[in-house]
């Protein structure tokens, strides 16, 4: 699969525009020369020019052996070399004549990255450094060349004012966990249609993420079987088994915490990839359906990845307060959504007489809203009954789910009785998924869509 290497304006800016200068920001460590690296990988530049003042040649091809695709050794240069401090001797070249001394021994660069910048000019003097930036910028504009200038200096300076674009790089925390994020300061010439994108260092690539795509079933597409193992139902994605530690065990209750609208399609698609790994196995699934689905809903989402028959055998779903909606041959079952104890009774009696594993997923909005649990005395005989279904599923091996969204009153209590809780928020349109039983790092959750196939990947933060 293609990964994402650069945010799509400024890869449309760097590759339609011949004379560009474009500013990389950032504090020690957030990425700047990786993403110097890569937008010269994506410019396949054979002339490009690496000037660095702060890793070796030898030390950048160690770190980065993919640079070998697109930067030959001669082309990177050591800028350590290109300064002579007493340019004020008679005959002694000052550094800029140095360095287009240097310059012109390759045959004329098209792409130029200092990094960094400050490091460079280090020794040359505040006046002469301003008319420095703006004499290369403006001959990188009317020459075509494509220079990238790396700095460390996070205030503004007078080289933001010469540059045509200026892209900043940060780490940001979320729930005490690492991310990254860029920022579009400035790109002249593009629309800026996002300026913020999460994005990672994994394997030593400058890897962003785009906003998460709803999935589409438009037509059917192939879901891979992740098959469940002796002691973990599987979540039917490989990414979210393995930093589980296998799946879901059997025996277990789980929570999914979504926080916002964005997030919630990231929930959707991970409880489809659920339902629809426990159908190809031949798996029941019993479902309650959180607020705003219902069968119909769930139908389309499943329906293209699985056989018919398969569906309306394996798969049960309650609706609430839809009394007089079961129907010979059908897959759906009515709660009246009047009495607590009779409905879940009801629920919990059907679980029993499936053959394990079922795997068990409730929407925990509809229970507290159509149940009406912020009267007093009804979260907690909600909690006393799911308490009973809880026993009675680790004894049979089954697996629990719940959906729950920030504020309900059933979130709290349904975290505490969970062995595994997953939350899902959003960054810069991105889902992001951490886990803090077990505790884990962010990482980015992206429906993968191609012509023939539909899969979740899980990219960790780096």
């Amino acid at each position: 699969m293609e990964r994402k290497r650069i945010p799509q304006e400024l890869a449309e800016v760097l590759l339609s525009r011949r004379g560009y200068s474009l500013l990389i920001k950032g504090a020690p460590g957030t990425g700047k020369t990786i993403l110097a690296l890569e937008i010269i990988g994506l410019l396949r530049d054979s002339n490009a020019v690496y000037i660095s003042s702060r890793v070796s040649p030898t030390a950048l091809y160690e770190h980065f052996p993919w640079l070998d695709e697109c930067l030959s050794p001669p082309n990177l240069i050591d800028a350590t070399k290109l300064y002579v401090p007493s340019d004020a001797i008679p005959g002694v070249q000052t550094f800029p004549e140095s360095l287009y001394l240097r310059l012109g021994k390759i045959e004329k660069p098209v792409t130029i990255v200092f990094d960094s910048w400050e490091a460079t000019t280090s020794q040359m003097e505040g006046g002469r450094i301003e008319t420095l930036e703006t004499a290369i910028t403006e001959w990188a504009r009317h020459d075509g060349t494509k220079l990238i200038l790396v700095s460390e200096k996070l205030g503004t300076s007078s080289l933001d004012y010469a540059v045509d674009g200026i892209v900043t790089l940060r780490r940001i925390t979320m729930d005490s966990r690492r991310a990254r994020e860029l920022e579009i300061e400035k790109l002249r010439g593009v629309r800026i249609d996002q300026p913020r994108y999460a994005f990672t260092l994994e394997g030593g690539r400058f890897q962003y993420f785009v906003p998460f795509k709803r999935r589409k079933v438009e037509k059917p597409r192939k879901i891979e079987l992740v098959s469940n193992t002796k002691n973990h139902v599987s979540t039917g994605i490989t990414d979210l088994d393995r930093i589980l530690g296998g799946g879901f065990k059997k025996g277990s209750f789980n929570t999914i915490n979504a926080g916002d609208d964005i997030s919630l399609l990231g929930y959707q698609s991970i409880i489809a990839h659920i339902i629809i790994n426990s159908i190809q196995q031949g798996n029941n699934c019993v479902c309650i359906p959180c607020c705003g689905w219902n069968e119909k809903r769930l139908r389309r989402g499943i329906m293209p990845f699985v056989k018919e028959e398969d569906y309306l055998k394996n798969l049960t779903i309650f609706e609430i307060g839809g009394e007089g909606k079961e129907e010979e041959g059908g897959n759906v079952r009515s709660l009246r959504g009047e009495m607590i104890k009779a409905d879940i009774s009801k629920f919990r009696n059907f679980i029993s007489d499936l053959e394990p594993p079922v795997t068990v997923i409730i929407g925990a909005d509809m229970l507290e809203y159509l149940y009406q649990l912020k009267e007093r005395g009804k979260v907690e005989e909600m909690v006393s009954l799911l308490s009973n279904l809880m026993t009675d599923m680790r004894e049979a091996g089954n697996v629990g789910v719940f959906g729950v969204i920030p504020g309900l009153e059933l979130s709290e209590m349904l975290a505490h009785m969970s062995e595994v809780c997953i939350n899902l928020w959003v960054l810069n349109k991105s889902v992001i998924l951490y886990c803090n039983r077990p505790d884990t790092k962010l990482h980015c959750l992206e429906n993968i869509i191609t012509e023939d196939s539909l899969k979740i990947n899980l990219t960790a933060f780096v």
